[in-house]
């Protein structure tokens, strides 16, 4: 099964972006998954996600590893569109750190997403107020 990955970073952390992709190839070589490419975000998702949901668009990509739900959105709007369009393609998501590894997981994926985009306010709350 072919699969892509992809990588965000707030700022231009080298070593955050080097762990994920670390994480997710562990993960591709524990699930016999093949990594054709790998697409990058740095800040808000952008052109990295556009090209991947590009790419998901041929029958080449089977599936998408993220080392976090993080990386497709904070926010659940922007997250929850993602994954419908990933699924509209009949790409599988595979998560390398919560080891969500199928579409039966939408709820839990959901639920997750609703964690991420909580605890990011409450982040980016406690920052304003120092």
């Amino acid at each position: 099964m072919t699969a892509v990955t992809y990588r965000r970073s707030a700022t231009q952390n080298s070593s955050w972006l080097e762990s994920q992709e670390t994480e997710c190839r562990t993960y591709a070589r524990e699930h016999g998954l093949t990594i054709t490419d790998t697409f990058t975000d740095i800040g808000r998702t952008g052109d990295g996600l556009a090209d991947l949901l590009e790419a998901t668009q041929s029958d080449s990509v089977d599936a998408v590893i993220v080392n976090d739900l993080a990386r497709l959105g904070t926010r659940t709007t922007d997250h929850l569109t993602t994954v419908q369009r990933l699924h509209d393609a009949g790409v599988e998501i595979h998560v390398a750190k919560e080891r969500a590894t199928s579409q039966r997981d939408g709820l839990l994926v959901g639920v997750m997403q609703a964690y991420v985009e909580t605890d990011t306010r409450l982040v980016g709350d406690s920052s304003r107020e120092d």
